[in-house]
């Protein structure tokens, strides 16, 4: 069975998204946030599959790659049937979310070879718990945002429509402050991407929040997160201006406290290996993560 690719855009996200509300494990690289950010740079695709309720994932950089199927994972019985069809006998598929391994693993036993990919885990946390901050655990953390109040009154803003234009002004700018570190050039594709794959289409993107940190009548900091379901609140994209120290302590705990209280769960994303952000992000005491692996499939 061929399938049919076609660019991830406006129109193909809404048609998406019909099959992410099915999956039983919402994972962030499969959100229209993400996609919409990086269609672009990682060259994404979707196909919308003639014979079953899926949307398989291709990607162009850095290399040729499929990640996992979309829609409801648990309603298969013959995954073997469905990979061969598609595929053939080998199929490699990259950021697997955990419980699609565990069906997979189910159904095609041996043939189903995982290789854990800790870099790409995401980290979830009680909603509550990072709004509050409260207890000994947290106490760093709120020291830190009391002192950066004290030092640097400040207010919080719903993102809207009126301010898109400051924060894509503030987006460039924290963007260029990075020029002259490592991997410049991934965070100038993840800023092209939040200007124009993001904010040039707030209007069309419901399942988008976001909030921001004003200080003096500056932008000093942002978040912009996704509704993953009634449940969990995703953050795509968190800023901060490095000549505000805490900026980013500040806008974690603001965003959650005007914006999270319908959710119970925060899902804040990988560490992508890197050892300070993960430092940083185990700082804030995970309680649980959501596992991917790349799968190697051998019928």
């Amino acid at each position: 069975m061929r399938l049919l690719f076609k660019s991830v855009n406006l129109d193909t996200i809404s048609q998406y998204l019909d099959f992410w509300k099915k999956m039983p494990q919402k994972s962030s690289d499969y959100s229209s946030g993400v996609l919409l950010c990086w269609e672009r740079a990682l060259g994404y695709q979707f196909a919308f599959d003639g014979s079953e309720p899926l949307v398989w994932i291709s990607g162009k950089q850095p290399y040729d790659h499929y990640l996992a199927p979309v829609g409801p994972w648990n309603e298969f019985s013959d995954w073997e049937g469905i990979i061969r069809a598609r595929f053939g006998e080998r199929a490699e598929f990259r950021l697997v979310p955990e419980t699609l391994v565990n069906i997979w693993r189910g159904q095609m036993k041996d043939a189903v070879e995982a290789e854990e990919n800790r870099a790409s885990w995401e980290y979830l946390h009680m909603a509550a718990d990072l709004a509050e901050l409260s207890g000994n655990k947290y106490m760093r953390k709120r020291n830190r945002v009391n002192q950066f109040r004290k030092q640097n009154p400040y207010e919080y803003i719903t993102i809207t429509e009126e301010i898109l234009p400051r924060i894509a002004e503030f987006q460039r700018e924290w963007c260029e402050s990075y020029r002259e570190f490592s991997g410049f050039e991934s965070i100038e594709r993840e800023s092209e991407g939040i200007i124009s794959g993001i904010l040039g289409s707030w209007s069309r993107l419901p399942q988008l929040l976001g909030g921001a940190v004003e200080s003096m009548g500056r932008i000093v900091a942002y978040t912009i997160a996704e509704r993953a379901d009634d449940d969990m609140v995703m953050i795509h994209f968190e800023k901060a201006s490095l000549s505000y120290n805490a900026a980013y302590q500040v806008i974690n705990r603001e965003f959650l406290l005007h914006e999270g209280g319908a959710f119970r769960i925060v899902n804040r994303e990988e560490d992508m290996d890197d050892p300070g952000l993960r430092d940083a992000k185990n700082s804030y005491h995970p309680m649980d993560f959501v596992r991917k692996y790349t799968v190697r499939i051998n019928l």
